[in-house]
């Protein structure tokens, strides 16, 4: 699947290092906040069809799980994907005894400080954390700078690759 600019996919380069975080790190228990058309789902589960990892996103809108799931469908990767639908926040604050290894946030941006604070809850001992778009929508992640700022037990890397990527490593 090429990238679509109209569903504001993560750009090659920074789906480049997104694959190769999850190549390096082999994460079994992946959570993507924000499905979009699939694109960086079908980016991931390439390499996690390597080693039996599994991803779990979070979409709100209909119609883009609709085009997700034929995307994922023609890539042979949608067994390797299950789509959740409704608000993230709502469906984050819902899991009690999920844990992941590896997330990826890339949706509504005003939400990432609370996407993180529920990432944080769910992570497991040396979970990845990777946010999109922390440079070209910086204006709009107050709430998610702040959230690096007080959490404690993590190691934090700003990209500057594409729109700007932050990855935290959880040593919790």
């Amino acid at each position: 699947m090429e990238r679509d600019d109209q569903f504001w996919n993560i750009d090659t380069a920074a789906g480049q290092l997104l694959q190769a975080l999850v190549f390096t790190h082999q994460p079994k228990n992946i959570l993507e906040v924000g499905t979009s058309n699939g694109y960086s789902a079908i980016l991931m589960a390439e390499i996690a069809s390597q080693y039996g990892g599994h991803i779990t996103t979070i979409e709100f809108h209909e119609k883009r799980i609709i085009l997700a799931k034929n995307n994922l469908q023609k890539a042979g990767l949608l067994n390797l994907v299950t789509i959740l639908q409704g608000d993230a926040l709502e469906i984050l604050h819902g899991f009690e005894k999920e844990r992941f290894d590896f997330f990826f946030i890339d949706a509504n941006k005003k939400q990432y400080g609370e996407y993180f604070k529920e990432c944080m809850r769910l992570a497991n001992h040396g979970a990845i954390i990777v946010a999109d778009n922390t440079i070209s929508h910086r204006h709009s992640l107050d709430s998610f700078f702040k959230e690096l700022e007080i959490a404690k037990d993590l190691d934090v890397l700003e990209s500057e690759i594409g729109t700007g990527l932050v990855i935290v490593k959880v040593k919790k």
